[in-house]
C-alpha cells in the first residue's frame, strides 16, 4: 500500500488528503447534532485545505523516485526536492583549461582542487570553478567522462559517460535527493551524484561506473603531477562561494540529520565500497591515525591521510602479487605552519609531500597519488581506489549499514 501510495502523482495524493480531511470533520460535526450545516461544510474545506498546506509545506506530496541503495536489494521511494530559490546559472561549456604554470596565477597553493589521472591525463578542478558548474564532460584519451562536485554533501564523483550503451552529459540540477543532486542527461533521466544512479527516465536503474578522484590543495596537485591540466576559473568566484556553508550547522539545503549519529552531520568520511562490502573513514579520527589498513571485499587496502593538505587516499595494498604493509617516513604535521618573511608578512611554509615506506622491501611512495618513488619497487603503482568523499550526513543515508572508523577502535603503525 505504501508503494502504490509513494508512486501516486502528488496533486491526487493531495487531492485524497483533502477529502479525507473534509470527510472527517463532516463526520464530527454529524456525531454532535446529528446534521450538517453550510458553516461546517465550509470548516471541513479549510480544515483539509490547513492538513494539505501543512504537509506539503513538510514535503509530504513531493514527487517520489525508485532508489536502490548501494548493496541493498529492495528499492525505496524517497523524495525529489526542488531547489530553492532562483535558479543560478554559472560560466557557459566548455570550459577553459590551462598550464600549471599559468593556474599560479589564479590559484594559491592552499586552493582545493579535485583531481583526476585517467588514462594517462592528469587535470585538476578547483572548487571555485567547479561549485558553479557542477559538472564538467570531456574526454580522457577519447573515453568519455564527467567529474562532478557537490558543495552540498562534499562530494567529489568521477564517472564513464556511458550508460546503457549509450553516451551521457550531465547538466546543472534542479532537484536533488538526500540533497544529492539530481543531474540531468541529455537522454532526459537523471543521476543521483552521490552514488551515479539513475532515478528517472529511459536509464532509471543504472548506476555510472566510477573512476577514482583525488580531493587536495593545488600545491599538492602540482607537485604529484607537474604536468597536469587546470580548469580555469576565469569567468568565475575566484574563492569558493561555499566556505561558509562548510562552517556551519546546516545539514544541506534541505536540512536532513543523519541517520547515525555516531559522527557530527558535517564531518567529512572518505568511503569505500568494494565487492558490496562498504567502510568509511572519519578525517578527523585519522589526524591520530593518518595509515589505516584494512580489508574490504577481500581486497587489501590502505588509506593514507596527509595531515599539512587534509588529503585522503585509497589503494590497494597489493603490488606484484604481494600484499604491503605501510609505516611513515617523512613528517607528516598535522597543518601547513606559517613563516614570516624579512618583511614581516606570513606566508605559508612550501609544500612537501608526505611519504610513506613499505615494510617488506623499504621501498618509498607518495601518500597522495600511489607511486614508488625510492627503493626496490621504485616505478611502480599502488592501485588507487573509487574513494568517495561526503559529509556524513549524506554518507550516513546512502550507506547506512556501513562499517565506520571513527578512531574508537585499534589503529595502523603510525
Amino acid at each position: 500500500m505504501k508503494i502504490y501510495w509513494n508512486t501516486l502523482p502528488p496533486r491526487i495524493r493531495a487531492f485524497l488528503v483533502f477529502l479525507l480531511g473534509f470527510a472527517l470533520m463532516q463526520v464530527v460535526f454529524f456525531s454532535i447534532d446529528g446534521s450538517i450545516k453550510q458553516v461546517d461544510i465550509l470548516f471541513g474545506v479549510y480544515v483539509g485545505g490547513f492538513i494539505v498546506y501543512f504537509l506539503a509545506r513538510w514535503g509530504f506530496f513531493a514527487i517520489r523516485v525508485s532508489l536502490v541503495l548501494p548493496n541493498q536489494e529492495i528499492a525505496i521511494y524517497e523524495k525529489l526536492r526542488k531547489n530553492p530559490g532562483k535558479r543560478r546559472f554559472g560560466p557557459g561549456e566548455p570550459a577553459e583549461f590551462i598550464d600549471a604554470k599559468e593556474a599560479d596565477d589564479e590559484l594559491q597553493p592552499d586552493d582545493r582542487v579535485i583531481g583526476v589521472n585517467f588514462n594517462g591525463e592528469a587535470a585538476a578542478y578547483p572548487f571555485a570553478a567547479l561549485a558553479i558548474r557542477e559538472t564538467s564532460n570531456e574526454e580522457y584519451d577519447n573515453t568519455p567522462v564527467v567529474i562532478t562536485w557537490s558543495p552540498v554533501t562534499y562530494s567529489a564523483r568521477a564517472f564513464l559517460a556511458k550508460a546503457n550503451g549509450k553516451a551521457i552529459n550531465l547538466g546543472r540540477h534542479t532537484h536533488s535527493v538526500f540533497n544529492s543532486p539530481a543531474m540531468p542527461d541529455t537522454n532526459g533521466s537523471m543521476f543521483v551524484q552521490f552514488i551515479g544512479q539513475a532515478v528517472s527516465g529511459e536509464l532509471a536503474g543504472w548506476t555510472l561506473e566510477q573512476i577514482p578522484v583525488t580531493t587536495t590543495t593545488w600545491a599538492a596537485w602540482k607537485d604529484a603531477h607537474p604536468d597536469t591540466e587546470v580548469m580555469s576559473t576565469d569567468g568565475g568566484p575566484e574563492a569558493d562561494i561555499f566556505e561558509n556553508y562548510y562552517a556551519n550547522d546546516r545539514n544541506g539545503v534541505h536540512n536532513l540529520k543523519p541517520i547515525d549519529n555516531r559522527l557530527h552531520g558535517k564531518e567529512v568520511v572518505l568511503g569505500l565500497d568494494i565487492k558490496n562490502e562498504a567502510k568509511a573513514y572519519s578525517y578527523t579520527a585519522m589526524i591520530d591515525d593518518p595509515i589505516q589498513e584494512d580489508e574490504l571485499g577481500r581486497t587489501p587496502v590502505v588509506i593514507l591521510l596527509e595531515r599539512s593538505t587534509s588529503t585522503a587516499s585509497a589503494f590497494s595494498r597489493t603490488v606484484n602479487g604481494k600484499t604491503l604493509n605501510f609505516k611513515g617516513k617523512s613528517k607528516n604535521p598535522q597543518r601547513r605552519t606559517t613563516e614570516t618573511t624579512d618583511s614581516g608578512e606570513s606566508e605559508l611554509a612550501a609544500y612537501e609531500p608526505w611519504l610513506v615506506e613499505d615494510t617488506l622491501t623499504g621501498s618509498t611512495w607518495r601518500a597522495i597519488s600511489g607511486e614508488c618513488i625510492e627503493g626496490e619497487l621504485k616505478g611502480s603503482q599502488l592501485e588507487m581506489l573509487n574513494g568517495m568523499t561526503g559529509f556524513w550526513y549524506a554518507w550516513s543515508r546512502f550507506y547506512p549499514n556501513a562499517d565506520l572508523f571513527d578512531g574508537l577502535g585499534s589503529s595502523a603503525e603510525k
